[in-house]
C-alpha cells in the first residue's frame, strides 16, 4: 500500500514538471519570436560588430574608412640646408631653406608627437643672420608645440660657429639635457602684447648695453644713444610686424673690434603690412618701378608711422639717419621680397616673382669704437 502511495506521488510530479515546461516553452517561444525583440536583438548585434571593428582597426597604423586610430604616423624626409648658409652672401637658398622649415609640406608626426628634421651636415659656410632667423623659427616652431630635430656640420669651423652663435641655448640634446650657454652671444626673446617692453624688458637691454660697450671700449658704461638705437630699431620691427604675436628677437654677436646686431620678427613684414595699411593712398607708390624702391620710400619718410610713441615716433627714418651719421654701420634690411643694403645699394633687390620669400623682418646692422665716438662716448 505504501509502496504504491509513492508511485502515485511520483507520477504526480513528473506530470505537474510536464505541465510548466510546456507552459514555460511556450511562453518563451512567444516572447522571442516578437517583433520587438528581433528588432533589439538587431541593434544589440550591429553595436557589438561596431566595437569589436573599432577595436581591430586600432591596431592598425592607418586610417580606414571613418575610424581613426588614436596615434598617427607619417614621417617625412629631414630638410637639407644649403651647403653655402649665409643669409647675407646666399640670400635665394637661404629664404628656401626658411620657406620649408615653416611648411607643413616636411611636418612629421610620430604618435601624438609633431616634430621637423633638419641636416646641417653640407654646411660649410654660415653667419649670424641665417642662425637668428633659424633661432626665430624654432621659437615659433615650440609655441606651436613642434619639435625641431638637427645635426651639426661636418665641417668643424661651422659647428665652433653654431655652438658660439646662442642657437643652442634654449635646446637641449639627445640624452635630454641642456647644452652650455655661451658668452660670445646673446639671443634674446621680447613679448610686446602691448607696444611698451616691461621694467624686465627694460633692465635686459641696458645690461646688454652695458656688455656691448664694456667689449668695445673695456669699460663697462652705460650708454643711452646705444640704447636709443636698438629701441628704434627693433621697435619698428614691431611697428610693421603686422602680427598680434608681437614677439621679436634681439641677437647680438661679439666679434674683434666690432658687435654684430640682428633684429627678427616673423611677422607680415614691412611691405605687406605698408601696402595693406595705405590700400587707399598708393597711387605714387605704383609709379615706381620695384618692390625695392617702395621700401626705400618707407626709409624716407614716405610714410608715417601709425604709432605715436615717444621713443620711436621717428619711424623707418631714423634707422637711415643712424646709418648716414655713422653711429651704426653695414645696415641690411630683408623683408617679404625684398632685401635692402644701405652699406652698398647696388646690391639692393627685388626677388623675381615665384621665388621664396622672407615672411616678417630682419635687421642687421654693427657698431665698433667709430659708432661709440660719433655718439660721443
Amino acid at each position: 500500500m505504501e509502496c504504491f502511495f509513492k508511485q502515485i506521488v511520483l507520477l504526480f510530479i513528473i506530470l505537474f514538471n510536464t505541465l510548466i515546461v510546456s507552459i514555460f516553452s511556450v511562453k518563451m517561444k512567444k516572447l522571442f519570436t516578437t517583433a520587438q525583440y528581433k528588432l533589439q536583438h538587431k541593434r544589440k548585434l550591429l553595436k557589438f560588430k561596431k566595437r569589436r571593428t573599432k577595436k581591430r582597426l586600432s591596431v592598425n597604423s592607418k586610417i580606414i574608412g571613418t575610424v581613426k586610430r588614436k596615434y598617427f604616423n607619417d614621417i617625412k624626409p629631414p630638410i637639407i640646408a644649403p651647403n653655402d648658409l649665409r643669409l647675407i652672401e646666399n640670400t635665394q637658398e637661404c629664404l628656401l631653406f626658411f620657406r620649408n622649415l615653416r611648411s607643413k609640406d616636411f611636418l612629421s608626426q610620430r604618435k601624438n608627437i609633431k616634430y621637423i628634421i633638419i641636416s646641417l651636415k653640407d654646411v660649410t659656410e654660415i653667419d649670424y643672420g641665417a642662425i637668428s632667423i633659424l633661432t626665430a623659427i624654432s621659437e615659433d616652431l615650440k609655441s606651436k608645440r613642434i619639435i625641431l630635430q638637427g645635426d651639426f656640420p661636418n665641417d668643424e669651423n661651422c659647428k665652433k660657429f653654431i655652438i658660439e652663435s646662442g642657437l643652442l641655448n634654449s635646446m637641449i640634446d639627445e640624452w635630454g639635457k641642456k647644452f652650455p650657454k655661451t658668452e660670445k652671444s646673446e639671443l634674446t626673446f621680447f613679448e610686446k602684447g602691448c607696444g611698451i617692453l616691461s621694467d624686465d624688458d627694460n633692465k635686459k637691454i641696458s645690461q646688454l648695453v652695458k656688455n656691448v660697450v664694456a667689449h668695445l671700449t673695456g669699460i663697462s658704461k652705460y650708454c643711452l644713444p646705444v640704447k636709443s638705437i636698438i629701441l628704434e630699431i627693433c621697435g619698428n620691427s614691431i611697428e610693421w610686424s603686422g602680427t598680434q604675436n608681437k614677439q621679436w628677437l634681439l641677437g647680438v654677436k661679439y666679434e674683434n673690434g666690432k658687435v654684430i646686431f640682428t633684429a627678427t620678427d616673423l611677422g607680415k613684414g614691412i611691405l605687406d603690412t605698408l601696402y595693406r595699411r595705405f590700400s587707399s593712398k598708393l597711387g605714387d607708390i605704383f609709379t615706381l618701378k620695384t618692390r625695392d624702391e617702395v621700401l626705400k620710400g618707407a626709409f624716407d619718410k614716405k610714410y608715417d608711422s601709425s604709432t605715436k610713441e615717444v621713443n620711436r615716433n621717428k619711424g623707418l627714418p631714423a634707422i637711415k639717419a643712424n646709418f648716414e651719421e655713422r653711429t651704426i654701420e653695414h645696415l641690411k634690411v630683408l623683408t617679404n621680397d625684398v632685401i635692402l643694403h644701405f652699406d652698398d645699394d647696388f646690391r639692393s633687390r627685388t626677388f623675381d616673382k615665384g621665388m621664396a620669400r622672407f615672411k616678417g623682418t630682419f635687421y642687421q646692422w654693427e657698431m665698433t669704437q667709430n659708432s661709440l665716438k660719433q655718439i660721443g662716448l
